[in-house]
């Protein structure tokens, strides 16, 4: 990764701000991005896990390394000692992943006489803020972006290029929600007439907690009556669905391309996989885990790791597998058959 266009940083800065341990004399070494540890790259900061990188740090070209202690006593490159390296490395990158977008709305951005935006706020060009709008200080919103009325858009709050946020969407602060993104759009709601079909208004919102991340191309129905709720610290993938009227716990993690049919419920610390199908009215309880292009028709009411899904297989075995599929019914019947004769001849003698 190249250094950012964000200002420097010290290592002692660092070590202050994320409860780090700078080693030896090295507290003023200037820091201007994140980078691999090899080759590593001058003003950098790399990390490594455990001692089979020591050599790995010493060809860096990197001006420090986070690390824990054991490997800390062994180098003597400018370090940060950490517990967990990976977790302090991605805090100090969160520094460098983009540069400050200054205050103050762009001349050719659309403003709603009664939308009210801090002036600490940043509002790109050709974005439109609806009536009653409020955008809290230091929320930053890319370009060509549409603010529906009365939406709630908290502190830090950033929300790039092209993405639609319904009318009334609340939203905390430190969200993040990438490009093309839709929040709050119609739910699918919909009643047959005996000969087509009617749309249910869909008369709720959205309300995203504080620290929610919401992938590029994701859409989040807004609810029927009811919002549709993601709750603090929920991490959402690329592409993903979630209907109307949902809720999503605490701190759950849904990988791109899963869809959520409407008025799900799922638990905090679950950890869903890509391309998962989860089906309406669906309860999933805490600390679930979902493996990928699983299919959940029905309730799971206790934590642990879930499946339905065959792995991947030579395609002329899985032909074979799949005629037997076929004659399940037959097998079924012939089996029972067979038992049905076995008893009667036990009965006989």
């Amino acid at each position: 990764m190249a250094a950012s266009r964000a200002a420097a940083v010290t290592l002692a800065t660092l070590a202050e701000r994320f409860d780090l341990v700078v080693q030896g004399s090295a507290a003023q070494t200037a820091i201007r991005g994140v980078c691999a540890l090899e080759p590593g790259k001058p003003d950098c900061i790399a990390f490594a896990e455990n001692a089979g990188q020591i050599e790995s740090i010493n060809r860096s070209a990197a001006a420090a390394v986070i690390c824990p202690a054991a490997v800390a006593e062994a180098i003597e490159s400018p370090v940060l000692v950490a517990k967990q390296p990976r977790l302090a490395f991605a805090r100090v990158a969160a520094l460098f992943e983009r540069p400050s977008a200054p205050a103050g709305i762009h001349a050719r951005a659309v403003v709603a006489e009664t939308a009210q935006i801090d002036t600490q706020a940043s509002i790109a060009a050709n974005v439109i803020v609806g009536e009653h709008s409020v955008i809290a200080a230091g929320a930053v919103i890319g370009a060509n972006t549409v603010i529906g009325e009365g939406v709630r858009i908290g502190a830090d709050t950033r929300i790039a290029s092209n993405c639609s946020i319904g009318d009334d969407v609340r939203m905390g602060e430190r969200v993040s929600i990438e490009a093309n993104a839709v929040i709050g759009g119609r739910g699918f709601g919909l009643v047959h007439n005996g000969r087509g079909w009617e749309a249910i208004p869909q008369m709720g919102s959205v309300h995203l907690g504080d620290d929610v991340e919401i992938g590029a191309g994701t859409t989040v129905d807004r609810g029927a009556l009811d919002d549709t709720v993601i709750a603090r610290g929920a991490k959402i993938d690329n592409q993903v669905h979630i209907a109307h009227n949902c809720r999503i716990g605490e701190h759950t993690v849904i990988a791109g391309c899963t869809g959520i049919a409407g008025s799900c419920t799922i638990g905090a610390n679950c950890m869903i996989g890509g391309g998962v199908g989860i089906g309406d009215h669906v309860h999933i309880a805490d600390g679930v885990i979902i493996t990928a292009a699983s299919q959940v028709p029905k309730n799971i009411d206790r934590g642990g790791v879930y499946s339905s899904t065959f792995r991947a297989m030579p395609a002329t075995g899985w032909r074979k597998r799949l005629a037997l599929f076929r004659q399940l019914d037959k097998i079924e019947r012939r089996l029972r058959r067979v038992e049905r004769a076995g008893l009667s001849s036990e009965n006989n003698e």
